[in-house]
């Protein structure tokens, strides 16, 4: 059997590294940058690194966007997650009258474009007090992402063996704690993968965050465009600006990369 050389997997494995790093090293090189430095015609890899793009920023109130941002990408996670997942329970194991037409609905649901449903959406949210709230946007994160976790934790509870349930509740157990206690621990990794791709979405979306905030509400997707100007782009606070907000998820993905590997090929494989 022939030994194929690892160099030639190994070269094209680092051009797409190196591509897909690119755009951070100038983020981060554009960020310790003043404004001399970055607008020239070529580009300065040796310069002297500055901080005050970082200072403009925090001048601006960027610590309070940022704190707007962790709050409701998170509360937005937490209550797409636990009412999808209940709701995915519910389509995986119980009869439910048409069901699958139902479940059909709630997928199309996403088919059409988020401005379609921007101006509908805001007179709703207009109507009953929840613009320029908090509380208003968790709620249009959650309701725009609670498609993607009803679908994917369906499939997710397909994979869990019902013989297994079966038998806790010939031992007594309630539909409740057979889900607790059975049927979600089983599927926590796929249930973590779920809660990243929301909370990216939620951390990311601009749509929803640009027509329902304001002032001490707005999130760091609607404060950053605010950096360009009429004078022009203020690119090292848009650096700086953009470099911060990619920490706070980069973190939170790697504390639990594990789970989120498990969770993405989670019924991949079976025996």
């Amino acid at each position: 059997m022939t030994r194929r050389n690892p160099f030639f997997f190994a070269v094209p494995l680092i051009v797409l590294l190196g591509v897909a790093l690119l755009p951070y090293i100038w983020i981060l090189l554009a960020s310790f940058k003043n404004r001399v430095d970055l607008i020239t015609d070529t580009p300065k890899w040796i310069f002297e690194p500055t901080t005050v793009n970082y200072i403009d920023i925090f001048d601006k109130g960027f610590d309070r966007y940022l704190l707007n941002s962790i709050l409701i990408g998170f509360s937005s996670t937490a209550l797409c997650v636990l009412v999808g997942t209940l709701a995915a329970y519910g389509f995986s194991r119980f009869r439910i009258p048409a069901g699958n037409h139902l479940f059909f609905v709630i997928l199309a649901t996403r088919l059409g474009p988020p401005v379609a449903y921007a101006l509908p959406m805001y007179l709703i949210f207009q109507a009953f007090g929840l613009v320029n709230s908090h509380f208003g946007v968790i709620l249009a994160h959650a309701t725009f992402n609670l498609v993607l976790v009803v679908w994917m934790m369906r499939s997710f509870f397909d994979e869990v063996p019902r013989a297994i349930e079966e038998a806790a509740y010939l031992d007594g157990c309630g539909h409740f704690r057979v889900f607790w206690n059975f049927a979600l621990p089983m599927t926590y990794p796929g249930l973590v993968a779920v809660s990243i791709f929301v909370l990216i979405f939620s951390w990311n979306e601009l749509l929803f965050a640009l027509i329902l905030t304001g002032g001490e509400t707005r999130t760091l997707p609607v404060m950053i465009p605010s950096l360009v100007l009429h004078t022009g782009t203020l690119w090292g606070q848009v650096a700086a600006a953009s470099l911060i907000q990619s920490i706070p998820v980069l973190i939170f993905i790697f504390f639990i990369q594990k789970k989120l590997v498990q969770g993405l090929t989670f019924g991949a494989v079976k025996g």
